[in-house]
């Protein structure tokens, strides 16, 4: 019996998503749980799953298309049966930027559109990295784009790249730093309507809903820098530079947080009506600023990362964030939020809860200020963090017990992160 594929429902604000990529074509044999199509909402990326074992019968959507949810975009058949007879009718055939011939329908009579012909494993190249084959030189038989064609494309983007970095000083490194979070959008033309994005409209009723919903209780802590910043400077000097790798005071941050939620789980939490849910899992969130509005991808388990893997962790959310690449789950498995505005010289600020979260942290620049000590004067170098929680889950006594928890772990990172 034939089984459609549908496209699944991923999110209460998803009306339509777009076909990145088909990873199998008409009359392949697939299995089930095996992915069969990926697919982006927003920012978000999902592969959808063969439902069911058999040979893919019809592809009634090519890559590029842009579908609603609940519509059917293929259909499976078992081996020997025949396409059910609504699903027969031939698909107009598509430009090569949309589909390649190998995963296409058979043209319609009168059209004179051009066909490529592609090689199996060419194909499969093409469509992981990406390769539009229209602009792929074939030297195959009858004008078929092989292998070693696609590879050869793929030589020449890379050292056009390349030539590109080298003329603007680019620096490649797998660095990824806070300052890359700053958002790169056109700057607005003073005059012009700005029509709102899905992404938009969603940050704005997601906020609306926390400042009205949720009641916020504020609390700002000023943290002492100085026994951390020397940490991670030694850190830099004996191993970051010659491994090429960076832990940032985000990365400090993150883990000392996580730490300290293992023992204030009501920061840890979701409220219900009838009860509140303390989290096993602790899921630090990291607020980045894209061009379309800021996004929180979590890392999972972070109490029981080291500083080296949140990091590692923390750069790919990142790059997946500004290349559109996150997953579903990225966005949804937050339990607790860091947000920080340090790279714009803001001090402190006051931070909106990412609803069902309870908690959300605030920081600001790193400053300095003189101060007496022992009848000489220093400078004392320090951060003010800002702790907004849900008023219904905690009181202002539970958070300022937490940041003075947190306060101690980071004025003494030696014997807090001596185990990593």
């Amino acid at each position: 019996m034939a089984v459609e594929i549908i496209i699944p429902s991923l999110g209460e604000v998803v009306e339509d998503v777009t076909i990145l990529n088909w990873f199998k074509s008409e009359g392949d044999w697939v299995q089930t749980g095996e992915p069969l199509l990926e697919v982006e909402s927003e920012k978000v990326t999902t592969e959808i799953q063969s439902p069911a074992s058999g040979i893919l019968g019809k592809i009634l959507y090519p890559k590029g298309s842009k579908v609603g949810i609940t519509k059917v975009v293929a259909v499976i058949v078992a081996e020997g049966e025949a396409l059910p007879e609504e699903y027969r009718v031939a698909l107009p055939l598509v430009t090569a930027q949309a589909i390649p011939l190998s995963a296409g329908a058979p043209p319609e009579s009168g059209k004179e559109i051009d066909r490529i012909r592609v090689a199996s494993l060419a194909r499969k190249i093409a469509e992981k990295e990406g390769i539009d084959l229209s602009l792929v030189k074939p030297t195959g038989p009858r004008g078929t784009i092989m292998k070693k064609d696609v590879e050869a494309y793929l030589a020449s983007r890379k050292q056009q790249k390349e030539e590109k970095a080298k003329e603007l000083e680019i620096q490649v490194s797998e660095k990824v730093t806070e300052a890359e979070m700053i958002p790169t959008a056109p700057r607005p033309i003073r005059g012009q309507k700005v029509p709102l994005t899905t992404m938009r409209k969603t940050i704005a009723r997601r906020m609306v809903k926390s400042a009205f919903s949720i009641p916020h209780l504020c609390l700002f802590s000023e943290l002492k820098m100085e026994a951390l910043l020397e940490m991670r400077e030694t850190l830099k000097t004996s191993y970051e530079e010659p491994s090429q790798f960076s832990i940032t005071i985000n990365d400090f941050l993150m883990k000392a947080v996580a730490l300290t939620l293992k023992n204030f789980p009501y920061l840890n939490a979701r409220w219900g009506e009838e009860e509140i849910q303390l989290l096993e899992e602790i899921n630090i969130g990291l607020a980045v600023a894209l061009d379309e509005g800021l996004i929180v991808p979590a890392i999972p388990g972070v109490n029981r990362l080291g500083l080296e893997e949140i990091s590692r962790q923390r750069i790919d959310l990142v790059e997946r964030a500004k290349q559109g690449k996150l997953q579903k789950i990225d966005l949804e498995r937050g339990t607790f939020t860091i947000t920080s505005l340090a790279n714009f010289g803001i001090t402190h600020f006051t931070a909106i809860i990412n609803p069902p979260q309870s908690a959300i942290l605030s920081v600001g620049a790193t400053q300095e200020r003189l101060v007496m000590k022992e009848g000489k004067v220093g400078v004392k170098k320090f951060v003010i963090v800002g702790l907004s929680i849900d008023h219904r889950v905690a009181d202002g006594a539970y958070g300022a017990a937490f940041l003075d928890s947190l306060r101690k772990k980071i004025e003494n990172p030696l014997i807090s992160f001596l185990h990593l």
